[in-house]
């Protein structure tokens, strides 16, 4: 439910740093602090479908590919993730975000994503412009 029952995810920030096994990431830095950069951010988008596909936007291109989740372990796996143009900047950050994933932890209103290192991760929510 976290991810097909909550609608089209904005990305809030990418973080560096902090606790992961605390529910809030005790620590955590944000890697942009700027209101454009922020606002930048929150224009890119993904989406997860209930049959395992996900879509999404990034600067100047789109991605799609296929993903899986476990509730139990909170594990993802981004499979076949492609990209219309080649990314750069924000947009790069976002799908190597993608393709790192490994867990996952949130809610409805907030989904981090984190590589199996767990020592940075990137925060999708519901930000309007």
């Amino acid at each position: 439910d976290i991810f097909v029952g909550s609608g089209t995810w904005n990305v809030g920030n990418f973080y560096t740093g902090g606790k992961w096994e605390r529910y809030d990431n005790d620590g955590a830095r944000a890697i942009y602090t700027k209101n454009e950069d922020i606002k930048a951010l929150n224009k890119m988008t993904v989406t997860f479908q209930s049959d395992g596909t996900f879509s999404g936007t990034i600067v100047n291109g789109t991605f799609s590919g296929r993903w899986e989740a476990n509730g139990k372990d909170r594990t993802i796996r981004i499979i076949n993730l492609k990209t219309s143009t080649t990314p750069s900047g924000k947009g790069k950050e976002l799908i190597e975000a993608l393709q790192n994933a490994a867990f996952y932890k949130g809610d409805t209103n907030y989904l981090k994503i984190a590589p199996e290192d767990k020592k940075s991760y990137v925060q999708l929510g519901h930000y309007s412009e």
